[in-house]
């Protein structure tokens, strides 16, 4: 039997290659496949909690594949959301429900449908309206592009039954400059230029002439469909064929609009709200879904031949994130990872408010959570604790300690 130390290694020294096998497994690539193709025909949590392959995928990825049969508790943590306080995710002592919600929120974004022309009372015709909207919160006064700050958003328009159009935008440092004054301070007004700048840019296959965007009197953005000619082939007024005019209507419920956040252009990005939150939806946050799950598959066949070699595993993914001894003891697996490695025994009694402040005060001064901002030194701590794990669970496994009679009768 290999050591849980020298698996935890084969592992852990090129992670990208051990991924992308576990990725390239047939079960694991089909329903890859399968979610990446079907995440972005999602409309609802509905759509979502019926889908059994795309729902069981979803929670595989977030750790909470134990969780999968209980959808009237998982509805209940999608359908609250996060944005409240008291929402029911948040009142969980469980960040991967937190996790998941946001993943899933698919009433992010904002959008809106015309409206068809109507005739009233007296026999007057009030025209179809357009699409329209602002987005949820209103601009700050002035924002910082100077650096990596990044809003990065898609609008689209349906401009006719069948035929929809898109443009993202992109406003970053590398998008603005030269084009506003300050890029320490870039205002309203030059945000909504910039917007449009964009939409024009698009050409006749993206948005131009189809949507203008303005701050509106709330200092939001506003998003407004527009009517347009598309000249056709030659771009001139008139002709036949592919030349042949094609005028498109500003309204009617065949118009919609919609705004939704990207991912980001790249990691070293931060992401800035321009009024409609910096949450990405979860057909743009598909890729780290599929990382996700990838590891979490990764963790648990790896955990089905050595419990010490997932619990590795999952200690040098949250390392990064942990910042006390309560981080720890909320979670029995790194509790059982961080006793193990600095010799404590379990917690099972520490059930009282002042026992668990006392125990966590303990950890707290025998980690160091800030090195855990290192990679290097994450990695050294997985390996002690694989190295300890060996000791107590699997000295049969080694032949070095063998030679000093451990474990042997």
């Amino acid at each position: 039997m290999t050591s849980t130390l020298t698996s935890y290694m084969l592992l852990s020294r090129n992670l990208a290659t051990s991924l992308q096998r576990k990725g390239a497994e047939p079960i694991v690539a089909r329903e890859t496949t399968y979610y990446q193709a079907n995440i972005g025909k999602v409309k609802s949590i509905d759509d979502f909690m019926a889908d059994r392959r795309l729902y069981n995928y979803a929670v595989k990825a977030f750790g909470l594949e134990d969780m999968g049969y209980a959808k009237a508790f998982m509805r209940k943590v999608l359908t609250e959301g996060t944005a409240s306080p008291t929402a029911f995710a948040n009142r969980l002592a469980d960040d991967r429900y937190v996790a998941f919600a946001r993943a899933f929120d698919f009433s992010r974004g904002a959008s809106a449908a015309g409206t068809d022309a109507v005739v009233v009372a007296g026999g007057s015709l009030v025209p179809a309206g357009s699409a329209q909207f602002s987005l949820p919160g209103a601009l700050a006064t002035s924002y910082d592009f100077s650096g990596t700050n990044e809003a990065r958003f898609t609008i689209s328009s349906q401009i006719e039954a069948g035929n929809t159009k898109s443009v993202t935008i992109v406003l970053n440092r590398a998008t603005l400059a030269g084009k506003v004054e300050d890029l320490a301070k870039v205002t309203q007004l030059e945000i909504g230029k910039a917007i449009n700048n964009q939409i024009n840019a698009s050409g006749n296959d993206g948005l131009v002439g189809k949507v203008q965007v303005g701050v509106g009197a709330t200092g939001a953005l506003f998003f407004q469909s527009t009517g347009y000619i598309d000249y056709g082939l030659d771009g001139e007024a008139g002709g036949e064929g592919l030349s042949a005019d094609h005028a498109y209507l500003s309204g009617g419920k065949v118009r919609t609009l919609a705004v939704a956040n990207a991912a980001l252009s790249g990691p070293g990005q931060t992401a800035v709200d321009i009024g409609n939150g910096t949450e990405i939806p979860p057909d743009a946050n598909a890729q780290a879904v599929v990382d996700a799950y990838l590891r979490q598959t990764l963790e648990a066949d790896a955990g089905a031949e050595d419990t010490g070699v997932r619990l590795a595993l999952y200690f040098a993914r949250k390392a990064p994130t942990l910042s006390s001894g309560y981080d720890i003891l909320s979670d029995p697996a790194l509790t059982q990872v961080v006793n193990t490695v600095i010799g404590l025994p379990a917690t099972s009694s520490a059930t009282s408010s002042t026992a668990l402040a006392a125990r966590a005060a303990l950890i707290s001064s025998k980690v160091d959570f800030a090195s855990f901002q290192d990679p290097a030194k994450v990695e050294a701590f997985a390996r002690r604790f694989a190295a300890i794990w060996d000791v107590q669970n699997n000295t049969a496994s080694d032949p070095i300690l063998a030679l000093f009679g451990v474990g042997g009768a």
